[in-house]
């Protein structure tokens, strides 16, 4: 349930970064035409990148205020664990 509420979270951080990406690349279109589009692209792909932090503190945020205890640990996928020291046989 916590890896949902982050998938949401970030969507949602990311449609409103890339909302607000657009608005300012169409404030620097109307006055440097050149530049519009380079803007918008710079900024289309740094949402990705900045979106997702923010949406991890908001989610974290969220478990907590429901109660819950955020999740740290690795839930699936390989594990590697530690090898087990032993005594050499004598």
């Amino acid at each position: 349930m916590q890896a949902l509420t982050l998938m949401v979270v970030y969507v949602l951080t990311l449609i409103s970064a890339q909302g607000l990406s657009f608005l300012f690349s169409r404030i620097i279109d109307s006055q440097f035409p050149t530049f519009g589009l380079m803007t918008f692209l710079i900024l289309f792909m740094a949402c990705f990148g900045i979106a997702w932090p923010i949406a991890v503190r908001i989610a974290e945020w969220l478990i907590k205020a429901r109660g819950y205890v955020v999740e740290t640990e690795q839930s699936g996928g390989y594990v590697v664990e530690p090898a087990k020291r032993t005594r050499p046989a004598v």
